[in-house]
């Protein structure tokens, strides 16, 4: 329903990332500032879109993970926790307003 999402008041987070698993660039809006988006890992939030973009575009493979660099799982079980996970990156951007006017309304 049109007339329900456009009398929401409030900010909310645009956010893009690459999703090496995937092979997919995605993106998303959440109802929650940058430092809260629903990631189950680390992450930084960036401004510079240019790079995720660019990291998308590099992916040789895209949604496919090679036999090499497959690993045993009980190897990995022994590992947890000794090397640090490297965080993604988000490109985020807030979006909407605290309660006052959009862009085109007055």
């Amino acid at each position: 329903m049109l007339g329900r999402a456009s009398s929401s008041r409030g900010a909310a987070t645009f956010y893009v990332w690459h999703d090496a698993q995937a092979g997919q660039l995605r993106c998303s809006t959440g109802s929650v500032p940058p430092e809260a988006l629903p990631f189950g890992g680390p992450y930084t939030a960036s401004d510079d879109l240019d790079a995720i973009v660019a990291e998308y575009l590099a992916d040789e493979s895209p949604g496919f993970v090679l036999w090499s660099d497959l690993e045993d799982v009980d190897h990995r079980a022994e590992q947890a926790g000794t090397e640090p996970e490297i965080p993604l990156s988000v490109w985020v951007s807030n979006v909407g307003d605290e309660g006052g006017t959009r862009p085109g309304r007055r």
